[in-house]
Formats: C-alpha cells, sequence, structure tokens
C-alpha cells in the first residue's frame, strides 16, 4: 500500500531527472537566442582565456567592440557637435601621419620629402589606415574603461527618476556583458601595449637610470667614508670580498627563488616570447612600408631619362641645376635601392 502511493512521486522524480538535460538545453537555447552578435564573440573571447591564444581573444574582442560601439559612432557622426569633434580628432591624426610619411620619405631616400610628392602621397596612403585603425580601437577602449563610471552614474540617478541613454544595444544581460567586457579589455589593452612598443624595457631602463642617480647621490653625500676606506687601503681587500660575498648570496637567493617559483618563470618566458613576435611583427611592418616606399620612388617618382649623365639602370630626380639624386637597384642596400646625390653633368653643365 505504501509503495503504491509512493510511486507516482517517485514516477515524477525519474522524469524530473530524465528531462533535466532536455530543461538545460532549452534554457541554454533561449539565453543563446537572447544574445546579441557582439555578447556572443564576447563569449567567445571568454572562453578562450582558459587557453593559450590570448591574440586571438583580442582579435575577437577588437571585432566585438566595433560591432557594439558602431551605432554610437553612428549617433555622434549624425550630430553636428558630434561631427565637428570626430572630424577634429582624424584631422589631428591626419596630421600626424603626414608628418611621419614625410620623415619616413627623408629617411629612404636621403633628401627632403618635398623633392618626392607623389612618393609622399603614397606614404600616407600606406600610414593613414594604420593610424586610423590604431587610434580607433584606443579610442573604443578609453570608452570601455570610462563604462563602469557611467554605470555608477546610472545607478545614483535611477532613484530621482532621471535615466540616461543606452550607449548599447544589449537588452539582456547588460551588467554581465559589462562585467566581462571589462575583463577583455585589459587583454586588448596589455596586446596594444606589445604591439605599440617596447614598454617593459623602456620602464626598466627607466628604473635602472634612477638606481644609478640614487647610487651617486649616496656616493656623494658620503664622501668621507670612501676617503677613509682609499687611506687606510682597505678599497682593493675587505670591499672586494664583501662585495663576492654579496654577490654569492644574492645569486643563491635568485636561484632559491627560481626553484620556488617556476610558474612565474614559465610566465615570464611565455611573455617574452608574446613580446618577441609583436616586435618580429613591428620590425617586418618597418621593413615593408620602407621597401614599398622605396620601390615606388624608383618605378614613379623618378625618371627613366633625364638631361644629365646617369647610369644606365638608374633613375633621377632632378634636385636643382646642378644636383642629381640618382636611384640604381642594388639588393645589398638598406631598402634595395641605393640613393646618391650627384652633380649634373649636362651640355650646359660640362664635367671639368
Amino acid at each position: 500500500m505504501n509503495i503504491d502511493s509512493a510511486r507516482p512521486a517517485l514516477e515524477d522524480k525519474l522524469k524530473q531527472i530524465a528531462s533535466a538535460p532536455k530543461r538545460f538545453m532549452n534554457r541554454l537555447t533561449t539565453v543563446w537566442q537572447r544574445l546579441t552578435l557582439p555578447q556572443r564573440l564576447y563569449l567567445l573571447a571568454a572562453l578562450l582565456l582558459m587557453s593559450e591564444h590570448l591574440g586571438l581573444v583580442a582579435i575577437i574582442t577588437t571585432i566585438a567592440l566595433t560591432l557594439e560601439f558602431w551605432p554610437l559612432f553612428e549617433r555622434v557622426w549624425h550630430s553636428l557637435a558630434g561631427k565637428a569633434i570626430l572630424l577634429l580628432f582624424y584631422a589631428i591624426v591626419a596630421n600626424y601621419a603626414l608628418a611621419m610619411a614625410g620623415a619616413i620619405v627623408n629617411e629612404v631616400v636621403g633628401v627632403p620629402a618635398n623633392h618626392f610628392n607623389y612618393t609622399h602621397n603614397f606614404a600616407i596612403l600606406l600610414l593613414l589606415p594604420a593610424w586610423i585603425l590604431g587610434i580607433s580601437a584606443v579610442g573604443l577602449l578609453f570608452v570601455q574603461l570610462l563604462m563602469p563610471f557611467y554605470l555608477m552614474i546610472a545607478l545614483i540617478l535611477k532613484p530621482i527618476g532621471i535615466k540616461l541613454f543606452s550607449l548599447t544595444g544589449n537588452n539582456h544581460y547588460r551588467f554581465t556583458t559589462l562585467m566581462v567586457r571589462f575583463v577583455l579589455s585589459f587583454v586588448l589593452l596589455y596586446h596594444l601595449i606589445l604591439l605599440i612598443g617596447d614598454v617593459e624595457q623602456r620602464v626598466e631602463s627607466a628604473l635602472s637610470d634612477i638606481k644609478t642617480m640614487e647610487q651617486s647621490l649616496k656616493k656623494d653625500s658620503n664622501p668621507n667614508e670612501t676617503d677613509g676606506a682609499v687611506a687606510t687601503g682597505e678599497v682593493g681587500s675587505e670591499p672586494g670580498a664583501i662585495a663576492g660575498g654579496i654577490e654569492k648570496e644574492a645569486s643563491l637567493l635568485d636561484q632559491d627563488f627560481i626553484q620556488v617559483q617556476p610558474d612565474d618563470q614559465i610566465d615570464n618566458q611565455q611573455d617574452r616570447e608574446l613580446a618577441l613576435e609583436y616586435a618580429s611583427l613591428r620590425q617586418t611592418y618597418h621593413d615593408v612600408i620602407r621597401v614599398l616606399i622605396a620601390q615606388f620612388a624608383y618605378y614613379y617618382e623618378a625618371d627613366s631619362r633625364s638631361r644629365c649623365e646617369k647610369h644606365e639602370d638608374a633613375n633621377v630626380v632632378e634636385l636643382n641645376d646642378y644636383e642629381i639624386l640618382e636611384v640604381v637597384p642594388d639588393n645589398a642596400a638598406k631598402y634595395r635601392y641605393r640613393f646618391t646625390v650627384r652633380k649634373c653633368i649636362s651640355p650646359a653643365f660640362p664635367d671639368k
């Protein structure tokens, strides 16, 4: 009798257990359907955080940030004040790209860039997209880092009935998306720092300079101790022995530190390898840009015929009535082309 009465409840329990995977999948499908495309990309990047492919995480985060904040960019662009701010922003970027292009052309050809107008414009076309994409990515990242302050202001103004406009189009899981986006932004910032330059080496160099200055100040503040050591003849014996003992003890401590913390050593090795990869990428971009500029100057800016004498395979650019810049293909040259300023030898200015 008791078994028969308990059978329906047991069957219900078994049905609930059997349907748990289906209910979980239905709930997971509902959550997935509520997510927007940027939120799905954030979820994918967050799952990849457990792997070693942090570069892929940074790329996915950049795409997600672009898709999520592009409507905000359009909203700002369609307002008069926003359009003025954006145009001023990109004008500043264009001015920097213009100046950098002139400096690179001067580095490649060896003369002022005003003699290579078309090459200068070509260098701007090569540099401007990288500048715009880089500065836009930094701007998106800066906006993202300001989001917690926006959320704080929104929470403060909500009790008094003031509602701020929404920066994104997310209707569900806004706070969770904000936290995930905030974490992923630091991953992106880390990769941007590595891509821009050797920040770690510069910081270490600055700290080393500060340490050297402190040591020099200590020596200047205690001149009597040094003089006393020199007078008693202790500089050549005891200080050397003491310094050797200190160095030996420091090396033993370093060995113990490395043995105690092998995980930190592995992380540092991975960071160095990643920094070397970004350094190689920067160097490749640096060299390719300059080779393309030299090639453009030879084929399109320099003249294959000139009133001045030149080598058979050389093209020239006339700097003035008396000088020419001779451009010769040379695989042994730094950028595969050799640029040489020569005297113009012509019927009007014969060689004496």
